[in-house]
C-alpha cells in the first residue's frame, strides 16, 4: 500500500500569495474514486490571494495537513480547525456577546478559517460554531465535496455544514444556530454533492444577525436541498439542482432575509419553500429550469418582497401562495388581517407557468405573454395616498406588466455592488507597522498614526483580526478602502472618555470617508466605548459608488438581565451613559450601498442618520437596536431604498421609535420589521413618524406583537406628526404616502374556478363557473377552454367567448359527472386556457379536484355510550378498526344508544355498521334507529331491521346539515340484549 499525499498550505506574505506543497504521511491510501471534473457552480475567486492574519486558523497548514484532491477524507481535519478557531475566538473574547452569561465560561466571538485553493472531501456534517467564518482563496474557489453514496447523507436530511448556536466546548451538547448566535459565515468557497446522496443539505444557516453566506455556489445532483433556514445575507449565491434550492423560514428570531445577486436553477420541486413567515428580500435573483419558482406550505402567511429578478422556464407558478381566507385568522383582524404581503416590483417572466396562484382556490394572475416584465404585482393590504384625504385601502390583487423581450428583462439583473478590491493590492496594516518599526493592534497603545500613514500611501489597507486603538478620527482619501473579514474579531476601538470625542455638538468618528468617495469599508467592528458623547462609528460621505457592508457596534442592550460583571447596572454612574452619544452609522451628504450592517451601541441616541443628501443609498439589511430615543432617522433625504430594516427597542428604550422622517422625498422601505420587545415600560403611538414628508413608499411592514397588548404595539404604522393623522393596521402590504411616479395600472390576466375542490357521489353531477378576466391592453383572441375527463368523471364545458377585450370577464359553466360505479377517492383535473395575444398562442393551466363518495365524518369524533361492558369502551367504535376493539353494551340495557360528535354541520348520506363476534351472524345487531339532532330536537332519519350482516348500510336523509347524530339499537341482537359494535362509519359531505 502507498502512502498517500497529504497537502499543506504555505502561506507566503508579502506577495501575499498561497501555494499547495507536497507532504507524506502513514495514512492508509483513501478508497474514494476521484472527484469528476468540471460540474463546479460557475463563480469567480473574489479572493486570489491569502492574508497573513495570526489569529487565524489556516486550513493545509502543519498543525492542520489536509490532502484536498477531493480522494482522502479532510472531514476530522475541517472539523478540528473550525473548532480552533471557535476556541481561539473564545479565549480572546473579542466581539463578545453572551460569554459568561447563559451557562458559558468563554466569549462567543468565533474566528476564521482560511480555506486555500483545492478539492476537500466531506463525508459526515461538519459543524460551524457560533461566528466562526470560512473563508476561500485561491485563483478559483476552494471545494467541499461530497463523493457518490456517502452513507452519511444517503437516507434522511443531513447537512455539509450546520451552523451550531455555541462556541466550541469539548464534550457539551451541540445545537443549531438561534437567536443569539451571530456573525457565522461561509465565502467564496463552493459545495458539490455528488450523485446518491438523496438526503444532502448544503449548509443549514439559521441564526441572527450579521450572518453571511457570500459567493458561495452549491450544486447538487439527487441532493435534498442547497440551504435550509437562512439569516441575513446570501449574496451572490448560486445553487444547482437538488429537489429544493432554499428552505426558507423566518430568520431568527423572526427578521428578514435578504437574498441578493443570486441564482437558483435546476431545482426538482421548487426552487424556494417558504416556511413559517419566511420575510425575504429578493433583489436581482435569477431563478431558471426548475419545477416551480417560490411557494409556500399550507396554512402560512408569507412577507415576500422580490425586486429586480428574472423567471426563466419555470414550469409551474412563479409564485405559490395560500388564499387569505384559509390563513388561520388573528385575534384583532383590523389591525393585522390574515393575509399574505407580496410584492412584485421590475421582474421579469420569460417562458414560465402563471405569475402568481394561490391555493386551495388555485386562482391564478399571470401575463398573456411569453416574455413580460411585472412593474408591479401586490397581494394583501393596500393603503394608497395615505394620511391624506383621498387615503383608500384594498386588498385586491394588483399586477401591473408589460410584453417585454428577453434581452431587455435581462438589464434587471445589473449589480451595483462592486466585487471586494483585488487582494493583490491589499497593504495588511500588521506588516506595514512591522516595516516601520511598530507594532499594532494590542488594543492599548494608540494605532492611529500608523492607520493613517498606511491609507494615505495606499489606497486597500487590510486589518486583521485583534483590536486596535485609535485616538482620533481615520480619515479615509476618495479611494481609500479599509477590509476586514470577521466584523466581531477585527475591532476599532478609541478610549474612554476622550478629548477628541466629548463634545456631542462637534460629533466626531471612529472612520470617516470623504464627499464623493468611492470608498469601501467592510468586516470590521467599532467601539465608541461609553464616556464618549460626541463620538460616532461611521461619518459616511461616500459617493453613490461607494459600499459599507458587514459592519457592527458594540453590543449595547441595556437588559438587566443580562448584566455581565463591570458593566453598568441601573443607578450605577455607567448607566447614565446610555443614549448620551451621537450616532452608530451617520450618513452625512453621502451614499451608496449598505449591506449586512447591525446598530446596536444603546450608548448611542440613534442607530442609523441620515441626512443632507440627494446622492442616491441603497440598504440591503440593516438592524437597528436598543437606542434610547430612535433607530432610524432621515432629514432632507430623497432618492434612498432601505431594503430590509428591522428596528428593536428594549426595557430602557421604551421611548425609542422605530423610524423619523422630515423632509424626505422618494423614499422606499420594503420589507421592514418593527419591532417592541414584550419587556417595554411603556407605549408608542407610532412606529413611522413622518414631518413634511412626500413619496414614502413602504412595501411591506410588520409591526404586531399580541402579547403585553398595552405597550408591545405601536399604535400605529405611521402617523403625521404635525396632522395626526394616521394609518393604524400595524401589518400592511403597500402604503404609499404621496406620489413618487405614477398610480399603479392594473394589467394581466386573472383565472379561477368557483370551487377548485368539488365533491360528489358517484351517479351524481356537480357545477362550478371558470372564470376569466383580462385585465390586459391586448385582446385575447381565439379563446378556448379544454377540461379532459377521466374513465369515471365525465367533463362538461358551456360556451366560451372568443374573444376578451381590456376590462372583459367571461365564466365559462364546468359541469362534472360521476359514473353510478365511480369509486371514491380524489382526483385532479386540469383546465388548459388558450388564447392568441399580439400574435403568440398562450396556454394558462389552472388545477381542480374532484372528490368522489363522503367522509366518514365520525371517525375519531368524540362518542358516547349509555353503558359499557368491561373494557369494551365506546371510542373503540370510532377508531377506524372494524375487526379489533368493540364497543359492548353492558348487561341489562334495556335501550343501547351511541352519541357521535361530528363537529361541524355536514350533509349525512348513509351509516355503516360494523357489528358482531367473529364467525357469527346471530351476535350481529338486529335492529338499528340512527337519528340526528334538529333544531334542538332528535329525529329519525335512517332505520335497519332483521339485519343479519356485517358491515350493514343504513341509508340516511336529513333535510338540513346535521352535527350530531345517535344510533338507538332497538333489538341490539336476535339472542340477547347486548350490542356489539366493531366500528361505526357515519358518511358524509361538507
Amino acid at each position: 500500500m502507498r502512502p498517500s499525499q497529504r497537502l499543506l498550505a504555505a502561506v507566503v506574505v508579502g506577495a501575499v500569495t498561497a501555494a499547495l506543497v507536497t507532504g507524506v504521511t502513514g495514512a492508509a491510501e483513501p478508497a474514494a474514486a476521484a472527484r469528476p471534473a468540471g460540474d463546479a457552480p460557475v463563480g469567480p475567486s473574489v479572493y486570489a490571494t491569502m492574508p497573513q492574519d495570526p489569529l487565524a486558523v489556516v486550513l493545509g497548514s502543519p498543525e492542520f495537513p489536509v490532502y484536498g484532491d477531493g480522494v482522502g477524507d479532510d472531514t476530522a481535519v475541517i472539523q478540528a480547525a473550525i473548532d480552533e478557531a471557535s476556541r481561539r475566538g473564545g479565549e480572546n473574547w473579542l466581539g463578545n456577546i453572551v460569554g459568561g452569561a447563559r451557562g458559558l465560561e468563554v466569549g462567543d466571538g468565533g474566528g476564521l478559517v482560511f480555506v486555500p485553493e483545492g478539492t476537500y472531501r466531506v463525508t459526515a456534517r461538519l459543524d460551524l460554531h457560533a461566528s466562526v467564518r470560512l473563508v476561500g482563496f485561491g485563483s478559483a474557489r476552494p471545494e467541499f465535496y461530497v463523493a457518490p453514496a456517502t452513507p452519511a447523507f444517503a437516507g434522511e436530511p443531513e447537512f455539509v455544514f450546520a451552523a451550531t448556536r455555541r462556541p466550541f466546548v469539548p464534550g457539551t451538547p451541540v445545537t443549531f444556530g438561534n437567536n443569539d448566535t451571530f456573525g457565522t459565515g461561509l465565502v467564496n468557497v463552493n459545495i458539490v454533492v455528488a450523485e446518491h446522496n438523496p438526503g444532502a443539505v448544503g449548509v443549514r444557516f439559521g441564526g441572527a444577525q450579521m450572518f453571511l453566506l457570500q459567493d458561495v455556489g452549491i450544486t447538487l445532483a439527487d441532493g435534498y436541498a442547497g440551504i435550509d433556514h437562512n439569516a441575513n445575507l446570501l449574496q451572490r449565491v448560486t445553487v444547482r439542482g437538488g429537489q429544493f434550492g432554499l428552505l426558507a423560514f423566518a430568520a431568527s428570531p423572526g427578521w428578514q432575509t435578504t437574498i441578493l445577486d443570486s441564482t437558483f436553477t435546476g431545482q426538482q420541486v421548487a426552487a424556494i419553500r417558504l416556511h413559517t413567515d419566511a420575510k425575504l428580500s429578493i433583489v436581482r435573483t435569477r431563478f431558471a429550469d426548475a419545477a416551480a419558482g417560490i411557494e409556500t406550505i399550507p396554512d402560512a402567511s408569507q412577507r415576500l418582497v422580490i425586486e429586480d429578478s428574472l423567471f426563466e422556464r419555470i414550469a409551474g407558478p412563479v409564485i405559490t401562495l395560500n388564499d387569505s381566507a384559509s390563513i388561520p385568522a388573528t385575534s384583532e383582524p383590523d389591525l393585522v388581517r390574515a393575509q399574505n404581503q407580496l410584492n412584485v416590483l421590475n421582474t421579469g417572466v420569460i417562458d414560465s407557468g402563471p405569475l402568481l396562484r394561490t391555493l386551495p382556490s388555485a386562482t391564478t394572475w399571470t401575463s398573456p405573454h411569453a416574455g413580460y416584465r411585472v412593474v408591479e404585482a401586490t397581494l394583501g393590504l393596500r393603503v394608497t395616498a395615505a394620511l391624506g384625504d383621498a387615503e383608500s385601502r384594498s386588498t385586491d390583487v394588483l399586477l401591473d406588466a408589460t410584453r417585454a423581450p428577453a434581452a431587455v428583462l435581462e438589464r434587471v439583473l445589473r449589480s451595483d455592488i462592486a466585487l471586494p478590491p483585488a487582494t493583490t493590492d491589499w497593504v495588511n496594516i500588521a506588516e506595514y507597522a512591522a516595516e516601520h518599526g511598530v507594532s499594532v493592534g494590542s488594543g492599548t497603545e494608540g494605532d492611529l498614526a500608523i492607520f493613517q500613514q498606511a491609507l494615505d500611501e495606499h489606497d486597500t489597507v487590510y486589518v486583521p483580526m485583534g483590536a486596535y486603538r485609535l485616538t482620533d478620527t481615520l480619515r479615509l482619501g476618495p479611494t481609500n478602502n479599509l477590509i476586514g473579514l470577521h466584523p466581531r474579531q477585527t475591532w476599532l476601538t478609541i478610549p474612554d472618555g476622550s478629548d477628541a470625542f466629548a463634545d456631542p455638538d462637534d460629533p466626531r468618528a471612529i472612520v470617516q470617508t470623504p464627499p464623493g468617495g468611492r470608498n469601501t469599508v467592510s468586516g470590521l467592528g467599532l467601539d465608541t466605548a461609553p464616556v464618549n458623547p460626541g463620538s460616532v462609528h461611521v461619518r459616511w460621505q461616500a459617493g453613490a459608488q461607494s459600499q459599507l457592508s458587514d459592519v457592527v457596534t458594540q453590543f449595547v442592550k441595556w437588559a438587566p438581565e443580562e448584566i455581565q460583571p463591570g458593566d453598568p447596572a441601573p443607578g450605577d454612574p455607567g448607566y447614565d451613559h446610555r443614549g448620551v452619544g451621537r450616532y452608530n452609522f451617520w450618513v452625512d451628504g453621502g451614499g451608496g450601498s449598505f449591506l449586512n450592517l447591525w446598530a446596536v451601541a444603546g450608548w448611542a441616541d440613534n442607530g442609523f442618520l441620515v441626512e443632507n443628501t440627494s446622492v442616491p443609498g441603497r440598504v440591503y439589511e440593516i438592524s437597528v437596536e436598543h437606542h434610547r430615543h430612535r433607530e432610524v432617522v432621515l432629514r432632507d433625504v430623497r432618492n434612498w431604498v432601505l431594503r430590509a430594516v428591522q428596528t428593536e427597542d428594549h426595557i430602557y428604550g421604551w421611548e425609542s421609535q422605530a423610524v423619523e422622517l422630515e423632509r424626505v422625498r422618494d423614499v422606499t422601505f420594503t420589507n421592514t420589521v418593527f419591532f417592541r420587545v414584550a419587556t417595554v415600560l411603556g407605549p408608542y403611538p407610532y412606529a413611522v413618524g413622518i414631518v413634511d414628508s412626500t413619496g414614502v413608499v413602504i412595501p411591506g411592514t410588520r409591526g404586531y406583537r399580541p402579547d403585553n397588548v398595552a405597550n408591545t404595539r405601536w399604535g400605529a404604522t405611521i402617523a403625521d406628526v404635525g396632522s395626526g393623522r394616521s394609518v393604524p393596521e400595524l401589518e400592511v402590504a403597500y402604503l404609499g404616502v404621496g406620489a413618487p411616479g405614477p398610480g399603479a395600472r392594473p394589467a394581466g390576466l386573472r383565472v379561477g374556478i368557483d370551487d377548485a375542490s368539488l365533491r360528489l357521489l358517484p351517479g351524481e353531477r356537480a357545477e362550478t363557473v371558470l372564470t376569466i378576466a383580462n385585465l390586459d391592453p391586448a385582446p385575447l383572441r381565439d379563446v378556448q377552454v379544454t377540461i379532459e375527463g377521466t374513465d369515471d368523471l365525465d367533463v362538461g364545458l358551456g360556451p366560451a367567448p372568443a374573444r376578451l377585450l381590456r376590462g372583459d370577464e367571461a365564466g365559462v359553466p364546468v359541469t362534472v359527472a360521476a359514473s353510478a360505479m365511480a369509486a371514491d377517492g380524489t382526483t385532479s383535473l386540469l383546465a388548459s386556457l388558450t388564447f392568441t395575444a399580439q400574435g403568440a398562442r398562450t396556454v394558462v393551466e389552472v388545477p381542480f379536484t374532484v372528490r368522489v363518495g363522503a367522509d366518514n365524518l365520525a371517525l375519531g369524533a368524540p362518542v358516547t355510550a349509555s353503558s359499557v361492558l368491561s373494557g369494551n369502551v365506546a371510542t373503540n367504535a370510532v377508531d377506524g378498526n372494524v375487526s379489533g376493539g368493540r364497543w359492548v353494551s353492558g348487561a341489562g340495557d334495556p335501550l343501547p344508544i351511541l352519541t357521535i360528535d361530528l363537529g361541524a354541520p355536514a350533509v349525512l348520506h348513509e351509516a355503516v355498521i360494523h357489528s358482531g363476534v367473529a364467525s357469527s351472524e346471530a351476535l350481529r345487531v338486529h335492529t338499528v334507529e340512527v337519528d340526528a339532532l334538529i333544531d334542538g330536537a332528535w329525529q329519525q332519519i335512517g332505520r335497519v331491521e332483521a339485519n343479519g350482516a356485517s358491515p350493514v348500510r343504513v341509508p340516511l336523509q336529513a333535510d338540513v346539515p346535521v352535527s350530531e347524530v345517535r344510533l338507538r339499537f332497538t333489538r341490539p341482537s336476535a339472542t340477547d340484549g347486548v350490542a356489539r359494535v366493531f366500528e361505526v362509519a357515519v358518511l358524509g359531505t361538507r
